[in-house]
């Protein structure tokens, strides 16, 4: 497997992680020690790896609200054979998500490290 495949595997696994946490091993996905961060009203919050894990399995999930998915893999890039980053859209309910990751090939697999996010636009 290529490392781009490798990557949009792994990005594959985060969609269905977001639409149905149930669905996926989360620490599958995420490494233990990434932080998910975001603006909101011009201030940052971060969220450990265990705390978004909460966040995600303590909310409804898309899948189980009827929510239709809208998701795409829009860059990725490769810095070298263990880091890549990538850009991507998901909808998670009424809000559509760009979230840029940092990925690092661990112990043979490859991680979510870094999760930054910006609302992108909202559904009625």
């Amino acid at each position: 497997m290529t490392q781009t495949q490798a990557v949009a595997t792994l990005i594959e696994d985060y969609f269905n992680l977001a639409y149905e946490p149930k669905s996926r091993d989360f620490n599958k996905v995420f490494h233990p020690s990434c932080f998910v961060q975001w603006l909101d009203g011009g201030r940052l919050n971060m969220l450990s790896s265990q705390d978004y894990a909460a966040l995600i399995h303590g909310r409804p999930s898309p899948e189980s609200t009827g929510a239709p998915r809208d998701e795409a893999i829009l860059s990725v890039e490769h810095v070298s054979d263990s880091l890549s980053t990538a850009n991507v859209r998901v909808r998670i309910g009424q809000k559509l998500f760009n979230d840029h990751f940092v990925l690092h090939k661990v112990d043979g697999s490859w991680l979510i490290t870094v999760k930054a996010s910006f609302v992108a636009g909202t559904f009625d």
